[in-house]
C-alpha cells in the first residue's frame, strides 16, 4: 500500500488495484464524506495522447476518523477529442481539466446518426481556461440506442475519437454500466 495527498490535506490509502495500465492513480480527489460512508468517483487521467487516456472508476471507503482508503476498481482506455489537445477547441479538443457533476444516466440514449448513442452519462457543460463553455459533454460509444452494434455510425471501428466527450469501447462501456449498477453511483468526473 501506498499513501498519497488526498484533499484537503487528508491523508489517503492507495489500495494497489488490478489496473489494466499497471499503474497506481494519482492522489485521490475527491471530498471526504460522512464517517463510515463509502462512495465512488470517475477520474479522467489525461495521457500524452488525447486517443489514448485513462478512465478510472474508483471507490473511497471510509476506515475511521479522517483515514481513507481509495481502491480502483477498473480503469479502461478512453478518448477525448478528434486528437487535438485544445481544451477550448470545440468538438475537437479533449475536455478541460476540472470538476465535472455526473448527470443522467442513459442506458438507450438515442442522439440519432450524428449523436451519442446507447449506454452514456450526461457530464454537463463545462468552462476551459478561456472562459469559453463546452457543452454536451457524454461518457459514450459507438452503438445503437439498444447498445448493440449497428452499422455507419452505429458501428464500433476500433477508434477513440470524439466531439470531445470521453468515449469507450462498446466492451469497456458494459464494464463501466456493471460497476454503475454494483456500487454507489459516482456523482463526480475528476478530469486532469
Amino acid at each position: 500500500m501506498r499513501t498519497l495527498r488526498s484533499k484537503p490535506g487528508v491523508l489517503a490509502v492507495l489500495a494497489v488495484a488490478a489496473v489494466t495500465s499497471g499503474s497506481a492513480p494519482a492522489a485521490a480527489n475527491a471530498t471526504p464524506q460522512a464517517a463510515g460512508s463509502s462512495y465512488t468517483y470517475l477520474e479522467f487521467k489525461k495521457g500524452s495522447d488525447p486517443l489514448d487516456s485513462r478512465l478510472r472508476f474508483v471507490r473511497v471507503q471510509r476506515i475511521g476518523g479522517d483515514r481513507t482508503r481509495t481502491t480502483v476498481l477498473d480503469s479502461w482506455r478512453a478518448g477525448s477529442g478528434n486528437g487535438s489537445k485544445d481544451t477550448c477547441a470545440t468538438s475537437q479538443g479533449w475536455l478541460p481539466d476540472g470538476t465535472y457533476t455526473i448527470g443522467t444516466y442513459y442506458p438507450h440514449h438515442d442522439g440519432g446518426p450524428h449523436g451519442v448513442n446507447g449506454i452514456a452519462w450526461d457530464i454537463g457543460n463545462h468552462k476551459c481556461h478561456t472562459g469559453k463553455w463546452r457543452t454536451e459533454l457524454f461518457i459514450h460509444s459507438r452503438m445503437l440506442p439498444s447498445g448493440a452494434q449497428g452499422t455507419g455510425p452505429y458501428q464500433w471501428t476500433g477508434t477513440y475519437t470524439s466531439n470531445g466527450c470521453i468515449k469507450l469501447s462498446p466492451h469497456d462501456i458494459r464494464e463501466l454500466q456493471s460497476r454503475w449498477n454494483n456500487y454507489p453511483h459516482p456523482r463526480k468526473l475528476y478530469v486532469d
